[in-house]
């Protein structure tokens, strides 16, 4: 890789503000259900706003990471998110306990969550394709290591404290990405290119149709984009509805801490597998058969969830789970990316995040939703919706 300190910062920036992320998720549900005393499906929207706001700016701060560079929109993105955090503390910490503050501050974080997108760009800026794979894995390595520690933390610390300190913590965490990112990160995309794109900018577009539509007419990257688009959708139908199943009382009455542990286990195996086994399977296996691998893994996985009987089950499934995970999205992340010209990372890599955020909105709701009618059915129709990508999957390679 050309740039070595570059990726250790995008590594650490990702991290710190992942971490941040994770410490919430097992606090949202649990806090708007027993405090706020919100409906279900009010809960999947308070989950899914980030996101909903993630597809509508994301191809914004693509395109603009293309003209301004990644440095820039590194930075508003961090900053926005130690506002967003700010916001929520007011509402967890019982100073303004309000459903309409809450969903502001989600929203804000998700208008302003521009890192992923910029972080994806920059490992397009520093790496050969033959080492894009493995530098998308180092992203989700990152991904991985905040799932790890965040829930584990927001456990902990609202078990303890109450709910109030790890949004503090969270917004501590945001803000030194921040200090880190303006400090030491260098910029990536050279001056010549994005005075070229500068050029040919037309203009804003905040849901970028035209662009959607020229992406998927591209019939390789389209496909691969449409089964990132599946992946995130059937995984995130239990982003809100796992710590609900968890704490049942007639599941296993799981507590915060409990939760946050588990949630941090699965995000344990990801990362391992993300950052040891990713390379092996690309040099072996290939890209495309790898991410086959992962889906059928995701697919038992999800499926098995509701039929666990005993932790130490649960805790099989989750490996599962998470192997599946860990191997399926760097390498689809990958095979984007080689497929895109270098003056396109940021604008393909932008549109791709921002279907990956509509997924993960309507995912949560779709969740939430389905999942009045019994608690096993998220994940049921995760593992369904991931079958159908994964035979659709095997219909395009066979083609190719």
């Amino acid at each position: 890789m050309k740039d070595k300190k570059a990726l250790l910062v995008i590594f650490l920036t990702i991290f710190i503000d992942l971490l941040g992320f994770g410490i919430i998720i097992p606090i949202l549900p649990d806090f708007s259900s027993n405090v706020l005393h919100v409906d279900v499906f009010v809960i999947g929207l308070i989950g899914g706003i980030y996101s909903l706001m993630q597809f509508i700016f994301s191809p914004v701060w693509g395109s603009f990471s293309d003209i301004y560079g990644r440095k820039p929109i590194l930075l508003v993105s961090l900053a926005g998110n130690v506002i967003s955090y700010f916001l929520m503390y007011l509402v967890l910490s019982g100073v303004f306990p309000s459903v309409y503050l809450l969903v502001l501050s989600r929203a804000f974080a998700g208008i302003f969550s521009a890192n992923l997108s910029a972080a994806q760009a920059v490992i397009s800026d520093i790496t050969s394709p033959q080492e894009r794979t493995k530098g998308m894995g180092i992203i989700g390595a990152a991904f991985g290591l905040g799932f790890v520690f965040g829930p584990a933390l927001g456990g902990i610390l609202s078990q303890n404290f109450g709910y109030g300190v790890p949004i503090a913590l969270s917004g501590f965490f945001s803000l030194s990405a921040f200090v880190l990112a303006a400090t030491i990160f260098k910029e990536t995309l050279p001056e010549d290119i994005r005075k070229q794109n500068k050029r040919d900018f037309k203009g804003v577009t905040f849901i970028n149709f035209r662009g959607v539509k020229d992406v998927l007419s591209n019939k390789k990257v389209g496909a691969y984009i449409i089964i990132f688009f599946f992946i995130t959708f059937s995984f995130a139908n239990i982003y809100q509805t796992f710590v609900l199943f968890a704490e049942r009382a007639d599941t296993f009455a799981l507590n915060k801490l409990y939760v946050g542990l588990l949630l941090s286990f699965l995000g344990i195996t990801s990362a391992v597998v993300q950052t040891t086994l990713i390379k092996t399977f690309k040099m072996k296996i290939g890209e495309e058969k790898s991410v086959l691998i992962g889906n059928f893994l995701v697919i038992f996985g999800l499926a098995l969830i509701p039929l666990s009987i005993s932790l130490p089950f649960l805790l099989i499934i989750l490996t599962i789970l998470g192997f599946g995970s860990g191997l399926n999205n760097p390498m689809v992340l990958g095979l984007i990316s080689t497929n895109v010209s270098r003056d396109e990372q940021g604008s393909v890599l932008g549109i791709n995040q921002s279907l990956g955020s509509l997924a993960r909105f309507l995912g949560p709701l779709w969740g939430t939703f389905i999942y009045r009618f019994g608690y096993a059915f998220p994940f049921l129709s995760g593992g369904f919706f991931m079958l159908l990508i994964t035979l659709f999957s095997l219909r395009f390679l066979k083609k190719n």
